[in-house]
């Protein structure tokens, strides 16, 4: 082999060995945990890696809820299970993704199990697939969103998935379901109650315009993908392909 192709070689070495070793990883390790019903990974660094979105975006956003309230009004009195479709979706999911990962992993409020189902895609995602698992995110399959149920825990869902997250408009609230509604017949049949929850300010954390629906709706359609293009800061277009500072949504939003 000729000195410059055998240098390429082994140039190509590492990367080929890290795919390797990623996939195995995720054969072996990532799969598996996206659909056990307990929880994975030690709590501490769950505790402590969501801490640290949440504080930023406590810090970068003008965000209040109403957990707190939720105890004094007996919500999550004697161990209550409850299945909580929860909405809007947004552009990315901000208010779970800094927020309520952190409350997910602390189990707070209340103290009791409790896990949220999501699209099978975000758990193939390098590092954030291991955050989400840590902070007991599962598939959303239904064999584990019902085994998760049968166990006691509290599960969240966002019902309008890719198609409400291609619809967000920033001037106007709007909610989607499925059509065969599977997770009301997963509550009935365990016999749980839900909590709908909604996440106001969600909408407006990025400015939307019709040209980048239109675009994003298509690409739904297409590829099944989700928004493939947002407005990020200064009304400059990203896109989440490319992950970059300019993603972040305004800053001092309310949520």
């Amino acid at each position: 082999m000729p000195l410059p192709a055998l240098a390429l070689a082994k140039r190509a070495r590492k990367p080929a060995l890290v795919v390797a070793l990623w996939l195995l990883w995720r054969k072996y390790v990532v799969t598996p945990a996206s659909k056990q019903i307990v929880p994975w990974g030690p709590r501490w660094l769950a505790v402590a890696a969501s801490a640290l979105l949440h504080y930023f975006g406590r810090a970068f956003l003008n965000y209040t809820d109403n957990a707190e309230d939720t105890l004094k009004w007996g919500i999550w009195e004697d161990g209550k299970q409850y299945l909580m479709p929860w909405h809007p979706h947004g552009n990315f999911t901000i208010s779970s993704l800094y927020f309520i990962s952190h409350y997910w992993a602390k189990n707070y409020p209340g103290g009791t199990p409790r896990y949220v189902c999501v699209a099978p895609l975000l758990l193939k995602i390098p590092i954030l697939a291991e955050f989400l698992l840590l902070c007991h995110a599962r598939s959303q399959d239904i064999s584990t969103f019902s085994r998760l149920l049968a166990s006691g825990a509290t599960v969240a869902v966002q019902p309008g998935g890719l198609r409400e997250q291609v619809a967000t408009d920033d001037k106007q609230e709007r909610v989607f379901f499925p059509a065969k509604l599977g997770f009301i017949r997963l509550a009935l049949q365990h016999g749980v109650a839900l909590l709908p929850t909604y996440a106001f300010g969600e909408n407006q954390l990025y400015k939307t315009a019709p040209w980048v629906q239109r675009l994003n709706q298509w690409c739904y359609r297409k590829l099944g993908t989700g928004s493939m293009i947002i407005l990020g800061q200064g009304g400059i277009p990203s896109s989440p392909i490319l992950p970059n500072p300019i993603m972040l949504p305004k800053a001092g939003a309310g949520l």
